[in-house]
């Protein structure tokens, strides 16, 4: 995966108190078991479910057990300009480096309400086996270029709720943040059955 570690996007603050919806409490208990689960190291990893003003997403550069109340960002708007994009958004937090992904999701799909992005290394490593759609080009984390991947997927296989982005990680998508992260671990378990299969037992069907 080409590597990109700066923030492809600027932010601009609207308002310096964090959201306050009640389903941050659902988001919360998510990401730490993401956490828990293995799905993820260090700071990878993000979470997001829509509003009426757009969507609340985990910060960047926060690690996912310990996310808060006041790591949660509102992103109202996504402008894009000559240079690079504008990401209006509530709280005084960096939005994800995911935004752009998330952002484009959304727009494509409007009956989802939830996406949860990990690295899923386990997942990867059976991806052929386990059958997932698959972003065609490997592209840079964070970038316009690898949410257009995923836009361009989703259009073909609007009813796909689990995905890869190629070489780079998982997407699970639901109606609310349980059915998302349901999917994750679904797909995880799966995963993990053809890496490490019980003696005498056959490798699971796709």
């Amino acid at each position: 995966m080409p590597e990109n570690t700066d923030i492809t996007f600027s932010s601009v603050f609207l308002d310096k108190a964090p959201p306050t919806d009640v389903r941050i409490d659902e988001m919360i208990p998510w990401a730490k078991k993401i956490s828990e689960y293995g799905f993820i190291k260090g700071l990878a990893g993000n979470l997001s479910f829509r509003t009426k003003m757009g969507f609340i997403i985990t910060g960047s550069g926060i690690s996912l057990d310990n996310m808060s109340k006041d790591t949660a960002v509102e992103v109202r708007g996504v402008v894009f300009g000559l240079n690079r994009p504008s990401i209006y958004v509530k709280c005084q937090v960096v939005p994800s480096k995911e935004t752009l992904l998330h952002s484009g999701i959304y727009e494509v799909l409007p009956e989802i309400n939830a996406i949860i992005c990990v690295p899923g290394h386990i997942v990867l490593e059976t991806a052929e086996k386990l059958s997932l759609p698959s972003t065609n080009l490997e592209q840079s984390a964070g970038s316009q270029e690898l949410a257009q991947e995923a836009v361009n997927l989703m259009k073909l296989n609007q009813s796909v709720r689990c995905f890869l982005i190629k070489n780079y990680c998982v997407v699970a998508l639901g109606a609310t943040m349980s059915e998302a992260g349901k999917e994750m671990e679904a797909i995880q378990t799966r995963a993990e059955r053809y890496m490490n299969p019980k003696p005498g037992r056959k490798k699971p069907s796709t």
